[in-house]
C-alpha cells in the first residue's frame, strides 16, 4: 500500500478516534506502512481494548488481518477481518464518502491477498500434475520391463530361468500398482487443491463487484490502486479458469483412452458432469457469467447434459451386442473346425471360409471400436464432441468481465 493511501487513512482515522487512542492509531498505520502486520493487529486490538467503540481500531484491525490470512491455519484472520470491517461500518462517524474510501482500501488488500494465495495453489496443482505424469511414465516403463521379464521367463529352457523371469514379473506388477496408486493420490490431491482454489476465488467476487461499482467515486490514489488490483485479480481468475479447463480436458481424454466397451469407463463417461473436474468448471463458469461473453460454453454444457441423460444399461447392452456380433464369426469358425480332426484335413473351401470368418471377427472388433452403434455410439460421439469443444474453448482476460459475475452474498457471508 503506497504512502498516499496510508496518509488518507491516517487523516480520516485521527479525526474520529479519541485523544487517548490517537497515538496508537498513528503507530498502527506506521506499522502497516512498514509491513509489520502482526504488530499492527496488536496495536489495533489495544486501541479497541482502550475504547471498544473506536471505529478506527476496528478498521485498522480489519485491514491488518486481511494482509495475513490464508485458507489453512489462518483462515480465522479473514473471518475476523470481515467481522471487524462490519463493526467499523456500524460504529464510524465518517461521512459516506470517507467510509467508501476505507472499505475500498480493505477490498484492495483482500483481493490482492487472495490473488497471491490462488497463484500459489495453482502452481501447487501444476507441480502435482508433473509428479503424477512422472509417476505414470515410470509405471509404464516398469510395466514394459514386467512384460520383458515374463517373456524371458517363458523362453528360458531352465527351471531357474523361469523362476527368475516370472519372479521379476510378479515384483514388477507390484511396483506398477504402487506407482499407479501414487499417481492417483497425486491426481486426487490436485483435484482437491483446485476445488479449494475455485471456492476461494468465488468468495471474492462480491468484494470485486463492490469495488468495481465504486471505483469512479474513489480518491485518485485509491482509484489507481483499485484498478491495478482488479486487473491483477481478473488475470488470476483467467489463469485459474484456464487451468480448470485443462484439468477437465485431461480427464475427458483419459476417459476416451479407456474405451467405451469397459463398463467402468462407460459409467465414468456418463457421470462426467458429476465429477469434480466438471463441477469446478461449471460452477466457476456460472459465477463468472462466461455464457454472456463466450457462447461456446453452452455447447459444452449441452454435451455434458447429453452424457448425463444416457442410461447406463442401454450403453452396456449395446456394447454387449457389438461384442457378440464381433465374436459370432469366430464361433461359427470354431463350429466348422469341430467337425474335423485338424485344420489340414478340412476341404480347401471350408478352410477359406474359416479364415474369412476369423478375419471378419478381427474386422468387426476394430470397426465397432472405432464406430460403435446404438447408445454406446452416442456415448462416444458425444464425448468426442465434448473434448473437441473443450479444446477450442479459449478464455482471455477480456472474456472475464466483472459486470457479468454473479455473487450470491457479499464477501464471505
Amino acid at each position: 500500500m503506497n504512502t498516499s493511501i496510508l496518509k488518507l487513512l491516517k487523516d480520516n482515522f485521527v479525526k474520529t478516534t479519541s485523544d487517548n487512542n490517537r497515538s496508537l492509531v498513528e503507530l498502527c498505520i506506521t506499522e502497516l506502512s512498514s509491513g509489520n502486520f502482526g504488530k499492527a493487529i496488536d496495536l489495533s486490538e489495544e486501541t479497541i481494548k482502550t475504547n471498544f467503540n473506536d471505529s478506527a481500531g476496528w478498521a485498522t484491525k480489519a485491514i491488518s488481518q486481511a494482509y495475513l490470512f490464508d485458507y489453512n491455519e489462518n483462515l480465522y484472520l479473514l473471518k475476523s477481518a470481515l467481522t471487524s470491517l462490519e463493526t467499523f461500518k456500524q460504529k464510524t462517524t465518517l461521512t459516506n464518502d470517507e467510509l467508501l474510501q476505507v472499505e475500498a482500501i480493505f477490498l484492495t488488500v483482500f483481493l490482492s491477498r487472495t490473488t497471491d494465495l490462488i497463484k500459489e495453489r495453482v502452481d501447487e496443482v501444476k507441480q502435482l500434475r508433473r509428479q503424477a505424469a512422472a509417476a505414470k511414465a515410470k509405471a509404464t516403463a516398469t510395466a514394459l520391463m514386467t512384460v520383458m521379464s515374463a517373456y524371458a521367463g517363458s523362453k528360458s529352457k531352465s527351471d531357474v530361468g523361469k523362476v527368475l523371469g516370472y519372479g521379476g514379473a510378479v515384483a514388477g506388477t507390484i511396483a506398477v500398482n504402487q506407482l499407479h496408486n501414487e499417481s492417483e493420490l497425486l491426481n486426487t490431491a490436485s483435484k482437491g487443491v483446485f476445488g479449494v482454489a475455485v471456492a476461494n476465488i468465488a468468495m471474492t467476487i462480491g468484494g470485486a463487484i463492490t469495488l468495481k461499482q465504486n471505483v469512479s467515486s474513489l480518491h485518485p490514489n485509491i482509484n489507481q490502486e483499485a484498478n491495478r488490483i482488479l486487473d491483477e485479480w481478473t488475470n488470476t481468475i483467467t489463469y485459474l479458469y484456464n487451468e480448470v479447463i485443462q484439468n477437465l480436458l485431461s480427464y475427458g481424454e483419459n476417459l476416451k483412452k479407456g474405451g467405451i466397451f469397459k463398463k467402468e469407463f462407460q459409467q465414468a463417461i456418463i457421470n462426467l458432469s458429476n465429477g469434480p473436474e466438471a463441477k469446478q468448471f461449471l460452477y466457476l463458469s456460472r459465477v463468472l457469467g462466461i455464457e454472456k461473453t463466450v457462447p461456446a460454453f453452452c455447447e459444452i454444457e449441452s454435451d455434458l447434459l447429453k452424457l448425463n441423460k444416457l442410461e447406463a444399461f442401454d450403453v452396456w447392452f449395446s456394447a454387449g451386442l457389438m461384442r457378440v456380433a464381433s465374436i459370432a464369426p469366430f464361433g461359427i469358425s470354431l463350429l466348422i473346425n469341430s467337425f474335423y480332426d485338424d485344420f489340414e484335413s478340412m476341404p480347401e473351401s471350408l478352410k477359406a471360409i474359416s479364415s474369412l470368418l476369423f478375419l471378419t471377427m478381427i474386422f468387426l472388433f476394430f470397426y465397432f471400436e472405432i464406430k460403435p452403434k446404438g447408445a454406446a455410439g452416442q456415448l462416444k460421439r458425444t464425448l468426442k464432441s465434448f473434448i473437441k469443444n473443450i479444446k477450442d474453448f479459449k478464455i482471455t482476460c477480456d472474456k472475464v468481465v466483472i459486470g457479468n459475475m454473479v455473487s450470491q452474498d457479499k464477501y464471505l457471508n
